[in-house]
């Protein structure tokens, strides 16, 4: 009976049906750019902390709000030198932020930031996600390259397991080989070649990739002949 029931569903209610939750499809995967976004971090613990540490490449733009904080995230604005606000929170600490991360372990705040928060605000609220309106997914990164993976709050846990099974397909190089497709992908664009070679090119060096150095500018001293020969 369970195997007909299960015929009829579709993947996601499949995954809820078993998991028995309810998988929120309201949120829309995108990169955002934070650049001279106004930042407001709420709280002073572990959870502000680990907040902190995803946002540190935009930490001139930081102001954690937080009567007092731990130890080590003490430490990390010290070191990064984040703007600390040594009280409890009021609107006027947000009223202007563009993203406001609440995080801290007091419902009575979580529920004043949320009530006050500007309409136009991202909010990331970590004692309740779906309270807010932006998740931070776990995330994978190696230079340009950027994976983000969400449950939709179905399974942290196989979120985690998936992020070290993509970790392992990944080699140590690919960092340095994504740098070459950005600069090999620059360098096409200015070819006098067709769009079908420019086209082909591009999928050859992703179908068989090349990890060498050495054989990344082989095969730019190659295509600059061989552009050469189409002028």
């Amino acid at each position: 009976m369970i195997f007909c029931q299960l015929a009829c569903l579709d993947s996601i209610s499949i995954l809820q049906y078993i998991l028995g939750v309810e998988i929120n499809m309201n949120y829309l995967p995108l990169f955002l750019n934070l650049q001279n976004k106004q930042i407001v971090i709420i709280g002073g613990g572990q959870v502000a902390e680990r907040r902190l540490i995803r946002l540190l490449p935009f930490k001139e733009n930081i102001t954690i709000v937080s009567p007092a904080l731990d130890k080590s995230l003490r430490q990390l604005i010290e070191l990064h030198n984040v703007y600390w606000l040594q009280t409890t929170c009021q609107q006027e600490h947000f009223k202007k932020a563009d993203l406001i991360v609440i995080a801290t372990n007091d419902p009575i705040t979580n529920q004043y930031v949320l009530e006050n928060a500007p309409t136009s605000a991202w909010i990331n609220a970590a004692h309740q996600a779906e309270a807010g309106n932006i998740h931070f997914p776990i995330t994978i990164q190696k230079g340009k390259l950027q994976i983000a993976i969400s449950t939709g709050g179905a399974s942290p846990i196989l979120a985690k397991k998936l992020k070290k099974s993509l970790e392992a397909e990944l080699p140590d190089q690919y960092e340095q080989y994504i740098d070459f497709l950005f600069e090999a992908r620059q360098l096409i664009k200015q070819l006098n070649i067709s769009v079908a070679t420019r086209k082909q090119l591009l999928h050859e060096i992703v179908e068989k990739p090349i990890y060498s150095k050495k054989d990344q500018q082989v095969w730019f001293e190659k295509l600059k002949k061989t552009n050469v020969m189409h002028d």
